[in-house]
């Protein structure tokens, strides 16, 4: 791969990292805001857990992606971009391109 597309696909895993910490971040001060509120009735104090379930949940897949692009950023920082994790062939440059715009599956399997 040239450097030019390898710096390219940094420049994407490093943005999508950094929107992934912004969600996350944007999480947490929304589970802090739940945290404050005390409620007496308890439909209230349910209705409260329920999205604090959510917001938790959230979090985790935000976790899991970030993961992910660290996992990817390693592989780069390695050069052991090269190749499948599953059946170690070559990856064509068009569907490294459709990963890492589209749905995000950053390690690199086979389809």
């Amino acid at each position: 791969m040239d450097a030019a597309s390898l710096r390219r696909y940094e420049e994407k895993l490093l943005k999508r990292k950094e929107q992934v910490l912004a969600a996350m971040a944007h999480l947490e001060k929304e589970k802090q805001e739940l945290l404050g509120q005390k409620h007496l009735d308890w439909l209230d104090q349910a209705w409260d857990e329920n999205e604090m379930r959510v917001l938790e949940r959230l979090n985790d897949g935000y976790l899991r992606e970030l993961g992910k692009i660290e996992m990817a950023e390693g592989r780069i920082s390695s050069e052991s971009y090269e190749g499948c994790l599953a059946c170690h062939q070559p990856i064509e440059k068009a569907r490294l391109n459709k990963i890492l715009t589209g749905r995000r599956s950053y390690v690199i399997l086979c389809p």
